[in-house]
């Protein structure tokens, strides 16, 4: 019967110059020997890179010739440039929004402020002053809202 392979003899170099994966014995005793050390070539063999980004990393690009290097760097260089231009007219677009809501908010407000002046002058005092006044709390509550929202 063959004796369990230790833990501390699956984790030293072997004769092929690889580092034996540290494998517990238990996952590998029924395995034969000469399977077990195929396994463990194998497994010492894999290496994984992870990169995120449209550039590879530099041990990667490194591997391509100098024309492949240059058309990825210069994807890399037109990618960015393209993401830039895009955030960019989402911030111009935001900021008109936001220029248009509030040139709509004072129209919107002073044409009920003039409403509600006519209204009084009509002769009914207390709904003109009960328009402006709803007026005046709608524009508080947006800026009160607005204050917060940019704070937070």
């Amino acid at each position: 019967m063959s004796e369990e392979p230790s833990s501390e003899s699956l984790s030293h170099e072997n004769e092929q110059g690889l580092t034996d994966v540290p494998i517990p014995p238990e996952l590998i005793q029924d395995i034969p020997e000469e399977k077990r050390r195929e396994l463990i070539q194998f497994v010492n063999s894999i290496h994984v890179e992870h990169s995120s980004g449209p550039m590879p990393p530099p041990s990667m690009l490194a591997s391509y010739t100098p024309e492949v290097q240059r058309i990825i760097v210069d994807e890399s260089v037109q990618h960015g440039r393209h993401r830039m231009s895009l955030e960019e007219r989402v911030i111009t677009a935001s900021i008109q929004q936001e220029r248009r809501g509030m040139w709509l908010g004072f129209i919107l407000a002073f044409a009920l402020i003039l409403c509600g002046t006519a209204i009084i002058l009509s002769g009914y005092s207390a709904e003109g002053l009960a328009l402006i006044a709803a007026d005046a709390i709608a524009i508080a509550v947006v800026y009160v809202h607005d204050r917060r929202s940019s704070e937070g």
